[in-house]
């Protein structure tokens, strides 16, 4: 079943909503559909290194509102909303291109072509960041770059990678910026792109999600 960018997009932001809506149980049960569903579309290895780095961030979220003093329901309640929002995401970056995306903001919601091309540049840049720190760092260790000692030294150490790797950042924007500006990048950049139009699919989507996101209401007075 494929849907368009724009159902995905409005499924995203109702999950979003329904984490702060639902009881705790059904925000359980919308954490495994996603996990499912992500691993499904796409089990690759840097799939799970999301995953992991996700939940290794939740832990250390949940163990500081822990220390600062919040009950342990409240922490772990914060921690399992947080990684059912950001696993959404992940379903909507693995399942959809990224220039789909932005054409759905420009098409459907109306946002201005150069902030939806700066929010989903941003998005793909993420990998590519990823990549270039993985690679950096090889090429350090090459030249015999060592990460050891105590906090202040390590922290020291890595501006040996953070240096090359923000010029690189830097070199690829100045690349991205001069070819947007020779292709002629401007109002009418997604006007030439097939419209994106709702089928079946999308529609059946979209009801669900209204159904739900009027939970509060029909469990309160049904």
């Amino acid at each position: 079943m494929k849907i368009t960018a724009f159902t995905q997009l409005i499924t995203v932001l109702a999950v979003t909503t329904w984490v702060f809506l639902l009881p705790v149980p059904a925000v359980a049960i919308i954490l495994v559909l996603e996990l499912a569903l992500l691993l499904y579309i796409k089990h690759d290895r840097l799939t799970m290194a999301a995953i992991g780095a996700l939940t290794v961030f939740t832990g250390m979220m949940i163990l500081l509102q822990l220390i600062f003093g919040s009950p342990l329901s409240v922490s772990l309640t914060g921690g399992l909303r947080m990684f059912v929002m950001t696993t959404a995401f992940l379903c909507l970056l693995a399942a959809t291109k990224i220039q789909d995306i932005a054409q759905a903001l420009v098409e459907k919601f109306h946002l201005p072509c150069e902030y939806a091309f700066m929010l989903t540049t941003a998005l793909r840049f993420v990998p590519d960041f990823l990549t270039d720190s993985a690679t950096t760092l090889d090429a350090q260790s090459c030249r015999g770059y060592s990460n050891r000692g105590n906090v202040f030294k390590r922290f020291y150490s890595y501006l040996a990678v953070v240096k090359p790797l923000v010029m690189r950042a830097v070199a690829k924007s100045d690349t991205l910026a001069l070819s947007m500006e020779l292709k002629g990048f401007g109002a009418n950049t997604y006007q030439n792109m097939t419209p994106q139009r709702l089928c079946f699919a999308d529609y059946l989507v979209l009801f669900l999600v209204m159904l739900l996101s009027l939970y509060p209401l029909w469990s309160k007075y049904i």
